[in-house]
């Protein structure tokens, strides 16, 4: 998991970033907005609508938050991104994750 300096955290900062541009693929929904942070910042909102069960929501988290890991180093310091997995999420390994990721973001 990515430390408390690099993930966004406020209600309000989910919600500004969510008025930015909308991507989708499979497995996520991303939401992209540039603001004047000096870091990266990245967030994972979970929808209980579509992992019913607490585990699976956790699973769901854990796996985002790894996917994004090594694409880290390569997001530009103005970069604010919030990540909606979908349930597809559980069926595939992180590595497969992350290219996914890094398709959507380049």
């Amino acid at each position: 998991m990515l430390s408390k300096s690099q993930r966004l955290n406020l209600k309000t900062n989910f919600k500004w970033v969510a008025s930015g541009k909308h991507l989708q693929s499979p497995s996520f929904k991303l939401m992209i907005k540039e603001g004047e942070n000096k870091s990266p910042k990245i967030g994972v909102a979970i929808s209980s609508k579509n992992f019913k069960m607490a585990n699976l929501r956790n699973k769901a988290k854990r796996l985002s938050f790894a996917a994004v890991a090594p694409l880290y180093p390569t997001l530009k310091s103005n970069t604010n991104l919030v990540i909606m997995p979908k349930p597809d999420i559980l069926n595939k390994n992180i590595e497969q994750l992350s290219e996914e990721l890094k398709g959507l973001i380049k």
